[in-house]
């Protein structure tokens, strides 16, 4: 694309974004505005045209931040848009249909390489991962394998045909703890033998549990209505067990390696147990307490963000709280690439939470969608 055309996308853009709308509210109005101000309106020498920017922090390293063009933020923004898409005027609907449309055009470069049903994180063909740090990019060691949180995501986030549905199903099935005589090491002993879903899909890849990987894989095997297997039954005990245990917030790097926070396992299991309640008959009350504890505790305003938006899925009325500005994305981490996340105990617990293990992720775009989403989850109460 040329300058001059490149100019004329962001002239359009800007010009899209400044017309008058049939207001419907303020909020949604202006944060809609600022995630598409974060979406790539065109092709740069990084991002492809319609990806929602991210950064990877090394935390150890100063001055360590990398962009990083992952699908996950992106898949979770567009994810967040459409699920609260119908509570929108007429107006705002085109407009997440527009930053919707633009961001599933990139899908394609993250599926598997072969073409198999699976996504991952990083682009596949050809291989891009860890992108903008030599030393990493350079080795295929570090190369991830196709994951369940990116493909439970994206299929989420714009459906597949049932076809595709079936064979990631089966691909799940297939990776699953216990299949094909593989036991994870790098759990509670307790839970050796769950037949749960795990993270990876790669066949040399460690086994490892992550409840929040497992919230979204259960939050699209519920949405798509599958007859429930072993597997699906015994990752909701898992779930359920780990709640009643309280090891959600006693150890939340050790149960969700791939996140590390307690508030944001939270938001995880409330967004799952508010949707499905009569398959987590055990723990809604016990979420309940758990988002008032926190509450009381965290002191981090994205933090109280999502506890009001877990609130407010369980039918609680939100909280009031300070005004999220952009400074309070900076220092606040969604998600974490960990490094020693699938290795055997006692090591994975030791390095659980080291920062010397841990990439820290954000993303301006998915928050401030973040954001839109507590404004929508206000309406409802309204209502």
């Amino acid at each position: 694309m040329t300058f001059r055309s490149k100019e004329f996308s962001l002239l359009l853009l800007c010009l899209l974004f400044s017309l008058p709308l049939k207001a419907q509210n303020a909020a949604i109005d202006s944060l809609l505005r600022k995630i598409a101000l974060t979406q790539r309106s065109f092709a740069d020498s990084f991002y492809r045209a319609g990806m929602i920017p991210s950064q990877r922090i090394y935390l150890k390293k100063k001055n360590y931040i990398r962009e990083d063009d992952n699908i996950f933020f992106t898949g979770l923004t567009v994810w967040t848009l459409r699920t609260h898409r119908e509570k929108l005027s007429e107006e705002n609907k085109k407009r997440v249909d527009s930053l919707c449309s633009a961001a599933v055009r990139n899908y394609q470069f993250y599926r598997n390489k072969k073409g198999e049903c699976s996504y991952n994180f990083w682009q596949t063909n050809p291989d891009k991962h860890f992108p903008n740090d030599h030393y990493f990019s350079s080795r295929k060691k570090y190369a991830l394998p196709d994951d369940l949180d990116d493909s439970a995501v994206l299929y989420l986030s714009d459906p597949p045909s049932d076809s595709l549905k079936r064979k990631l199903k089966e691909k799940m099935v297939l990776h699953a703890n216990t299949n094909n005589g593989k036991i994870i090491r790098s759990t509670f002993r307790r839970y050796k033998h769950r037949k749960a879903y795990n993270t990876w899909f790669g066949k040399n890849m460690p086994l490892e549990f992550d409840i929040n990987v497992q919230c979204n894989a259960l939050r699209w095997v519920l949405d798509n209505k599958f007859e429930l297997n072993e597997y699906d039954r015994e990752t909701i005990r898992l779930i359920q067990d780990i709640v009643l245990a309280d090891e959600h917030l006693r150890f939340p790097a050790y149960v969700s390696p791939q996140y590390q926070n307690a508030t944001i396992i939270l938001y995880h299991l409330s967004r799952l147990v508010a949707a499905y309640p009569e398959q987590f008959p055990r723990i809604k009350e016990k979420l309940i307490t758990d988002l008032e504890k926190k509450w009381k505790l965290t002191k981090v305003p994205m933090e109280k963000l999502l506890l009001n938006s877990s609130f407010a899925r369980l039918g609680i009325p939100q909280k009031e709280m300070a005004t999220i500005s952009k400074k309070d994305f900076d220092h606040f981490y969604f998600f974490v690439a960990n490094m020693s996340s699938s290795q055997p105990n006692p090591l994975k617990r030791w390095l659980a939470s080291s920062k010397r293990t841990n990439f820290y992720y954000r993303s301006e775009g998915y928050y401030w969608a973040l954001l839109l989403e507590n404004a929508c989850l206000n309406l409802d109460s309204q209502d």
